[in-house]
């Protein structure tokens, strides 16, 4: 799904092995691609994109321009983001936790994918 941000798509953060949400990046932009998880709720699971922070809750919009706030170790950031704009979101469970996480890009075009978060990797 694309989601409608500023032009130049390179300027967003793509998940690392260090910086997998929101609350892993230090330059929040406004117009970061994230997905929703860990709160219950209608948008959980969607994607949207990240505004501006409100007192502790970062805004999210979404595309049926819906906002909400929420905790920024909630909001996961994409796999990859093409020049278009276009984001793209690979999410898993930890098979050992079960916590959600995303995988990079290099996770995820690996031959063999990533199992485990990164707080359960041997």
């Amino acid at each position: 799904m694309a989601i409608p941000h500023a032009p130049d798509a390179t300027q967003f953060a793509v998940a690392t092995d260090s910086h997998r949400s929101l609350k892993d990046l230090r330059a929040r932009r406004p117009g970061q691609p994230v997905c929703v998880v860990g709160y219950g709720g209608d948008q959980q699971g969607k994607e949207g994109v990240f505004q501006h922070f409100n007192v502790r809750l970062a805004v999210v919009k979404f595309p049926d321009q819906k906002t909400l706030g929420y905790d920024p170790q909630d909001l996961l950031l994409p796999c990859e983001i093409h020049e278009d704009g276009e984001a793209f979101f690979e999410i898993r469970h930890c098979t050992i936790c079960n916590q959600i996480f995303p995988l990079t890009s290099e996770e995820f075009r690996a031959e063999q994918e990533r199992d485990t978060c990164p707080e359960c990797q041997p």
